[in-house]
C-alpha cells in the first residue's frame, strides 16, 4: 500500500512539473527561428557534419545531437531549436522533484516549476540551439540525482549520478565547477561522512570514464581548449564586470533569485540539506570571481529555488496576510523581469520591430542578421573571378560565423565549400592546400598584407537591415597569397581565440 501511494505521489509530481514546462514550450514555438541562424548555430551546425571527439571551444556531445536531428529531420533551424529545449525543460520537472525530495507538497512543488519555468532563462530555451540548453538538463539530473542518493540515502543511484556528471562534462564543462562544489559541500558539512563510501567516487570514476576520448583528444592536438578559455575569460571578464554578473543573474532567474536566497538559507539550517547551499554558493561565488557570463551558475541553483519554494509552504507566520503578500509580491517581481527581460531571450517582436526597439543591442540577435546576404555577397564575387583561379582558388572566411553561413548557404549558390582557420574550423580542411588566389571574407585589410602579395577589396559586407553587427563593414577581398595556402596554414591562419 506505502508502495503505491508512493508511486501516486511521484506521478503527481511529474505531472505537476510537466505541465509546467508546457509553459515555455508553448512560447519558444510561438515564436520559433523568428530571426534565423545565429553564429553559433551554424558553427554547431558544421560540427555535426565532422564529428569528433573534441573541438576547440566545445565538448562534442552538441555535435552529436546535431547530427541525430540532421540525419533525421535536415539540416532544420526549427528541429535542432527543438531538440534542445526539450532538452533543457527536462530541468522543470526536476525542479518540482527536488522540492518533493525536500519535503514540499504539492503547493511547493508547483510554485518552484512555474518560477523556474517561466524565468527568462528558461523561457528562451526555444531561442537557440547551444550547448547550454544540454548543460541545463545535465546539471539539474545530477543535483537531483545528488540529492536523492545523499539524503535518502539510495546508493544504488550513485552510477546514474556518474552518467548524468559525464554526460554534462560531454556537453559544457562548466559543470566540472558545480561537481568541485558538490565535494566541498560534502567536505564541510556533517554528510562528509558520505565521502567515505564508495559511492562518490564511483561517481566520479563513471564521470571520468565518459570524459576521456575528449581528453585524447586534446592531447593529441596540444590542448587548444585551453588557449580558448583564456581568451574567453578576458572577453568575459570585460562583457560582465561583478554588477552585470549580479545584475543579469537576477534578470535570467526572476522570481527565482529570491527563492534561491530563501532556499540556501532554508537549507543552510538543515544540516542534511547544507552541502547544496554550500555548494550552489560556491559555484556563484566561483563564477563571479572568474567574471564568468551571468548564466554560468543558473544550473546549479535548482535545489536552492526548490527549497525556496518548500521553505514558503512551510512558513507558518503569526498572521495571515504575510505568506499570500509574500507570494504576491514574488509574482509581482516576475511579471516585471518578463516584461523587461523576455523580449531579450525570446523573439517576441517582428524582425523589423526588434531593431527598431534597440533590443538587438542588448541581445545575441544580432549575431542571427544579415547571413544570407553575405553569402549572396561572396557568390557574386567569387562569380567575378576568371574561372582559372576559381578552379585553383579557395574561399577563406575569417571566424567561425562567416564559415558557417558559407557552409550552410553556400552550395546553393555553387560555391565550393569554405575553408577557415578559427577555432575547429581550422581542422576541418583538405590535407593539402596548395591554393595560391583566396577570396578572403571578413578579413582585415592589415592581415591580408601580411600575406598577399596583391590584394583588392571586391565588396564590403552589408546586410538589408543595415544592422550594425560584427560583420556588417568587413571585407570581401581577392588575395593572391605570398605562398601557398598549405605553407602558411598553421602559422598565419590558425587561432584558437575568439
Amino acid at each position: 500500500m506505502t508502495g503505491q501511494v508512493e508511486r501516486t505521489r511521484l506521478r503527481s509530481t511529474l505531472l505537476v512539473g510537466v505541465s509546467a514546462a508546457v509553459v515555455p514550450a508553448a512560447i519558444g514555438i510561438a515564436f520559433l527561428g523568428r530571426y534565423g541562424w545565429d553564429r553559433d548555430e551554424l558553427y554547431f551546425l558544421a560540427a555535426s557534419h565532422h564529428l569528433a571527439a573534441g573541438y576547440v571551444d566545445f565538448p562534442p556531445l552538441i555535435a552529436v545531437v546535431g547530427r541525430l536531428v540532421v540525419d533525421a529531420f535536415g539540416s532544420s533551424l526549427d528541429a535542432l531549436r527543438l531538440t534542445t529545449m526539450a532538452i533543457a525543460l527536462v530541468s522543470v520537472p526536476v525542479v518540482a522533484l527536488c522540492a518533493r525530495e525536500l519535503g514540499g507538497g504539492l503547493r511547493a512543488q508547483a510554485g518552484a516549476a512555474l518560477v523556474w519555468a517561466t524565468a527568462p532563462f528558461a523561457l528562451g530555451s526555444a531561442s537557440i540551439f547551444h550547448p547550454t540548453m544540454l548543460d541545463l538538463a545535465a546539471q539539474s539530473v545530477t543535483l537531483w540525482l545528488v540529492l536523492v542518493a545523499a539524503t535518502r540515502p539510495m546508493p544504488r543511484l550513485w552510477p546514474l549520478v556518474g552518467i548524468a556528471a559525464g554526460l554534462g562534462l560531454e556537453a559544457k564543462y562548466t559543470i566540472a565547477t558545480l561537481l568541485l562544489a558538490l565535494l566541498a559541500g560534502f567536505a564541510l558539512t556533517p554528510e562528509r561522512r558520505v565521502l567515505r563510501t564508495r559511492g562518490p567516487w564511483l561517481a566520479v570514476a563513471i564521470a571520468a570514464v565518459l570524459l576521456l576520448p575528449n581528453i585524447a583528444w586534446q592531447i593529441d592536438h596540444g590542448w587548444p581548449s585551453a588557449s580558448f578559455a583564456s581568451s574567453q575569460r578576458a572577453q568575459t571578464a570585460d562583457d560582465t564586470p561583478p554588477p552585470a554578473y549580479v545584475a543579469e543573474g537576477v534578470a535570467f532567474l526572476a522570481a527565482g533569485a529570491a527563492l534561491a536566497v530563501v532556499g540556501g538559507v532554508w537549507m543552510w539550517r538543515r544540516p542534511p540539506f547544507r552541502l547544496f547551499a554550500w555548494a550552489a554558493a560556491l559555484v556563484v561565488a566561483g563564477f563571479g570571481l572568474e567574471q564568468g557570463r551571468a548564466y554560468y551558475p543558473l544550473p546549479s541553483l535548482v535545489v536552492c529555488v526548490a527549497a525556496g519554494a518548500v521553505a514558503i509552504e512551510r512558513w507558518r507566520p503569526a498572521r495571515r496576510w504575510p505568506r499570500p503578500a509574500a507570494v504576491a509580491v514574488l509574482v509581482g517581481f516576475q511579471l516585471v523581469v518578463l516584461a523587461v527581460a523576455a523580449p531579450l531571450v525570446v523573439p517576441v517582436r517582428t524582425t523589423a520591430g526588434m531593431i527598431e526597439s534597440g533590443v538587438w543591442k542588448d541581445s545575441f540577435y544580432k549575431d542571427e542578421i544579415g547571413w544570407p546576404e553575405l553569402v549572396a555577397q561572396t557568390a557574386t564575387a567569387w562569380r567575378s573571378l576568371p574561372a582559372a583561379e576559381r578552379r585553383g582558388g579557395a574561399i577563406l572566411a575569417e571566424n567561425y560565423g562567416e564559415a558557417g553561413a558559407l557552409a550552410r548557404y553556400g552550395p546553393a549558390l555553387g560555391l565550393p565549400p569554405p575553408l577557415s582557420g578559427h577555432l575547429s574550423w581550422q581542422y576541418w580542411r583538405p590535407a593539402r592546400l596548395p591554393q595560391r588566389v583566396v577570396l578572403a571574407v571578413g578579413y582585415d585589410e592589415s592581415v591580408l598584407r601580411g600575406i598577399c602579395s596583391a590584394e583588392h577589396v571586391v565588396a564590403t559586407i552589408e546586410n538589408r537591415r543595415r544592422l550594425d553587427n560584427e560583420e556588417r563593414g568587413r571585407s570581401i577581398a581577392v588575395c593572391h597569397l605570398q605562398r601557398p595556402l598549405g605553407s602558411i596554414w598553421d602559422d598565419q591562419i590558425t587561432r584558437d581565440e575568439l
